[in-house]
């Protein structure tokens, strides 16, 4: 047995490395959790937007147009533009329907703009969800929908948006076009027209010069002509999962992210918040669903401007100059669909790197998409089934892992059998703390034992646990994935059942509501791992026990309401940890020198000198000795 000094440097040791695993885990709850993110305009109901439900907001005390200072239907302008649309009878004698099989967009006449975008998901579309906000107490005309006009001239300004347009004749069932024309001054016409099987929109704006003189559009290259936007933001109801709602923009082959949840107006009151020249693309992300905006011309700028919940991203076109009579047109392309790598594939080839699952860490992201790769391929290839993919992603993880993860356990158990000579080096060289650790690294060496080889393994677990944690909570491809029993959905909890009552969890924006069984069997897992892990030194004190039993329970709060995919993971792999820990308690391991030592090397003076300080310490010791057994009455005789 080691003395109380011993055990106490190893008890401090087993303090240190929870104290970093606990440091570690709220990190990372930290920085790759969700936050929480504000209510888009059609949200009321946290519930309501889990679900990916439309739902509705009280109609606004200020017109919607109020965060473009300046610009809207009230401001003055030069030429005599319609009059603001009055709501019809009958709302739906305004709206045109496109429809292909992914999507179904409802466009309105007032604005030109759309006012639905169902992405068809599920058998019959069981599961679609609608990405553009609705405001079903306001009237079209005072609105903000998506796709809608905003002219850097403020003759015009955001004032077409709330005018009736004409509905010209449709070509086919997949097109529709819309006119409007300001008598003397210019005429637009927006056209739409939706691909087949596919997640996008091409869009088209036409702008004719009506005038008797030049007329130039957008002042330099940071003033655009006009702009498509989409605003006032995407209900897509998953603001809550791994990845945060983003807006992306792609420039010279890479994307940079600007986080929503931190948007805030303009101190100057301008009408953006950032503007950024020759983008190839722009794009509002969220965990399973994007809504890009892509100009199929040159010199386009993206600009974005509002706060977390009301915000508006928009491509514009360059400036021009147009002679009396003269047409400009410029076509743009708009995805709107998941966020998975099929559909962004589809639309355009460089799309699909908006799918990121980190985007800081690139080499994480690199990583949880090879897994995401191999999962996808399990589901495709081997079983249709996410769960059982899940499984066999585990396998592979372990197997990966098998040979570092067995010379560790190897290691440890070797170290258990080297605590008598361990003993003796701490008897021997107990006054030069120095001088014991070195012949203790030596006697590892001799013995081929790594005393960091316990905790090596585990730290290299780290990046996949991370990793698997974002993929798994943001993969539109586990949306709605059920695996077996009561599990119907890979990207929630598992939900055994709900209870009467709520238990706020630390860790946790959701608190205990449910009974969650996988995070339950994960902890009970890991104790009985613990108990077969072979023991690197003496017994463990009540102290230590206590915080090795505490520390399941304290990664099963903090899992408590993550997906239970992430949660089937831990479980598979401690399970297979579990059956190797069981075999490596049966087998012998040798502590004998793996080969003879070399002769020594020449020392360095300072060795010597410590060496002879070390035979001076001895023999002053051993003269002590004599002292006291000369002093000792009972030694006399």
């Amino acid at each position: 047995m080691l003395d109380d000094n011993r055990d106490k440097e190893l008890q401090r040791n087993q303090l240190l490395a929870i104290l970093l695993m606990t440091v570690l885990v709220i990190g990372w709850t930290y920085f790759f959790l969700p936050t929480q993110q504000p209510k888009p305009v059609s949200e009321t109901a946290p519930t309501a937007a889990e679900e990916g439900e439309t739902t509705h907001t009280p109609a606004p005390e200020a017109p919607a147009t109020a965060d473009f200072p300046g610009k809207g239907p009230g401001h003055a302008v030069d030429a005599p533009l319609p009059p603001l649309a009055e709501a019809p009878e009958n709302p739906a004698d305004d709206e045109i329907t496109l429809a292909n099989g992914v999507l179904e967009l409802t466009f309105t006449r007032v604005g030109a703009r759309l006012k639905r975008a169902h992405v068809l998901l599920g058998k019959d579309g069981a599961d679609s969800i609608q990405l553009a906000p609705e405001t079903p107490l306001l009237a079209d005309a005072e609105a903000v929908y998506p796709l809608g006009l905003l002219f850097s001239d403020s003759t015009l300004g955001d004032a077409l948006n709330y005018r009736r347009w004409e509905l010209l004749e449709r070509p086919d069932a997949r097109t529709v076009s819309f006119q409007i024309e300001i008598p003397e001054y210019a005429r637009l016409v927006k056209s739409f027209t939706l691909e087949e099987d596919a997640h996008v929109v091409a869009a088209r704006i036409a702008y004719t010069n009506l005038g008797g003189a030049p007329q130039l559009l957008g002042l330099d290259r940071k003033e655009p002509a006009f702009s498509l936007y989409w605003g006032p933001n995407v209900a897509s109801g998953d603001l809550k999962k791994g990845a945060g709602q983003s807006i992306v923009w792609r420039k010279d082959g890479a994307n940079t992210y600007r986080t929503t949840s931190k948007l805030s107006l303009p101190a100057d009151g301008a009408w953006y918040n950032e503007r950024i020249l020759d983008a190839e693309w722009a794009a509002i992300c969220s965990a399973y669903f994007a809504v890009a905006l892509k100009p199929e011309f040159e010199m386009a700028g993206v600009w974005f401007h509002g706060t977390p919940a009301l915000f508006r991203v928009g491509v514009g076109a360059p400036r021009v100059e147009l002679a009396p009579r003269e047409t400009v047109e410029y076509p743009y392309l708009v995805y709107m669909g998941p966020r998975g790598r099929n559909a962004l594939r589809a639309a355009w080839p460089s799309l699909e790197s908006v799918l990121a699952f980190f985007t800081t860490f690139t080499i994480m992201d690199s990583f949880a998409k090879l897994l995401l790769t191999i999962l996808v391929w399990f589901h495709d290839n081997v079983i249709a089934n996410y769960g059982l993919a899940i499984i066999f992603l585990t396998l592979i993880v372990r197997l990966v892992m098998f040979p570092l993860t067995w010379k560790s356990m190897l290691s440890m158990k070797k170290m258990s059998k080297l605590a008598p000579e361990m003993e003796k080096l701490k008897a021997e060289y107990g006054d030069d703390q120095q001088e014991l650790q070195k012949q203790m690294m030596q006697l590892y060496r001799d013995r081929g034992v790594s005393p960091l080889g316990g905790c090596l393994p585990m730290l290299l677990q780290m990046p996949v646990f991370i990793a698997l944690y974002r993929m798994l909570w943001s993969a539109f491809e586990l949306r709605r994935a059920p695996f077996v029993f009561w599990i119907t959905d890979l990207s929630e909890p598992d939900r055994l059942f709900m209870l009467p009552f709520q238990i706020p969890l630390p860790f946790s924006e959701l608190p205990l509501e449910s009974l969650n069984l996988l995070p339950i069997l994960m902890a009970a897992s890991m104790v009985v791992s613990q108990k077969l892990m072979p023991m690197s030194g003496p017994a463990q004190n009540p102290q230590q026990k206590m915080l090795m039993t505490l520390m399941p329970v304290f990664f099963a709060v903090i899992t408590y309401n993550m997906a239970s995919g992430l949660n089937l993971y831990i479980l598979v792999s401690t399970l297979l940890g579990i059956a190797q820990n069981y075999i490596i308690q049966r087998i012998d391991v040798d502590v004998e020198p793996v080969k003879k030592k070399k002769p020594a090397k020449p020392r360095h003076f300072y060795d010597l000198a410590r060496a002879k300080q070390r035979e001076m310490n001895k023999e002053i010791r051993k003269q002590k000795q004599r002292s006291r057994r000369r002093k000792d009455p009972k030694n006399r005789g």
